[in-house]
């Protein structure tokens, strides 16, 4: 509902909560796909809620498993992309 009330005349509005933004975001692009928009426009964002979707429930599952102790995954997890992150904005400066 919260995205809806700020939704921008004709565009694709503001999403304010970021898995159901996203997934808001799929529903108007896939709408104005179908009333003669960018065809594939919507595929990215769906990308992107099934991601959210799938480390949810991956994180469910490890949580599930090995209780707390999953938290160090995602702690390496996160290590890792900053190491890479840092590793590649330095080879571009």
């Amino acid at each position: 509902m919260e995205n809806a009330v700020f939704q921008i005349r004709g565009g694709a509005g503001l999403g304010l909560t970021y898995v159901t933004g996203a997934l808001v975001k799929v529903g108007q692009l896939a709408a104005t796909a179908l009333t003669g928009g960018p065809r594939w426009e919507w595929g990215p964002n769906l990308l992107l809620w099934a991601a959210l979707v799938l480390g949810s429930l991956a994180g469910a599952l490890a949580y599930h498993w090995i209780n707390l102790a999953s938290i160090w995954f995602a702690a390496a997890v996160t290590l890792a992309l900053s190491a890479i992150i840092a590793a590649t904005a330095k080879a571009e400066d």
